[in-house]
């Protein structure tokens, strides 16, 4: 209604409109990508949560509470990136490359810095964060010392995360994908358990360090170089 009755400058009509399929085709060169990046989160958890049952219970009730408050400290960092894809998209359509680089400045610092936050507060305040789901005695000696390892990797994460969602911006899904199956599945869940076999649980959570900080430079590198090459046209 308010686009019919107070946008002066676009008025949408149905007739005249032919569905084409190039346009599906472009669609879902950027969603699938997205899709399959959705899907890996439920698989790495099912996937961890079977490692871990075999080691202890309490090890698999941890991950899913650092998983509730990991995916809190990311709410902001995934709206910051949802909101940077329209503005990549509309300048990289309009040529505007400038505002495209501007973009790029101010999104890693910002979320860098909300991810070092979160750190802060998962280091700081490990047993108060467990204490949240009533974590009894065995689960605090097992999770202070694994969320303090954990959020170590969360600015890498809130890079990859962010890089994901400017290439998406630019037309490119499979950057985010890729970033997000390194960090949540190719690398992490071999890694855990690996760690877990030779060293045992308390030091499988360094498997999250691999897995984001390869994840990091793939996604940047690669986000890097396609800003580059559009900014070269």
């Amino acid at each position: 209604m308010f686009n019919r009755f107070r946008n002066p400058i676009i008025h949408v009509h149905l007739k005249g409109y032919h569905f084409k399929w190039l346009d599906v085709t472009d669609i879902y060169r950027v969603g699938l990508p997205t899709i399959i990046m959705q899907a890996i989160g439920s698989i790495m958890t099912f996937v961890v949560n079977t490692i871990l049952l075999d080691v202890s219970a309490t090890a698999v009730a941890f991950f899913g509470i650092y998983y509730k408050l990991q995916n809190f400290l990311m709410m902001p960092i995934n709206g910051l990136g949802q909101a940077a894809i329209p503005i990549v998209g509309y300048n990289y359509g309009d040529k505007n490359y400038q505002r495209v680089q501007q973009t790029w400045k101010v999104l890693l610092p910002t979320g860098a810095i909300i991810a070092l936050c979160g750190t802060v507060i998962f280091w700081g305040f490990p047993g108060q964060l467990l204490q949240l789901f009533s974590a009894s005695q065995e689960m605090l000696t097992l999770g202070i010392p694994a969320l303090k390892i954990i959020s170590v990797s969360f600015v890498m994460a809130a890079i990859t995360i962010l890089c994901g969602y400017f290439s998406s911006g630019l037309g490119n899904g499979i950057i985010n994908m890729v970033g997000a199956a390194i960090r949540q599945l190719i690398l992490l869940v071999p890694c855990l358990w690996i760690f877990i076999k030779i060293s045992g649980l308390s030091h499988s959570w360094y498997a999250f360090w691999i897995a984001e900080i390869i994840a990091c430079i793939y996604s940047y590198c690669m986000s890097h170089k396609l800003l580059k090459k559009i900014t070269q046209l």
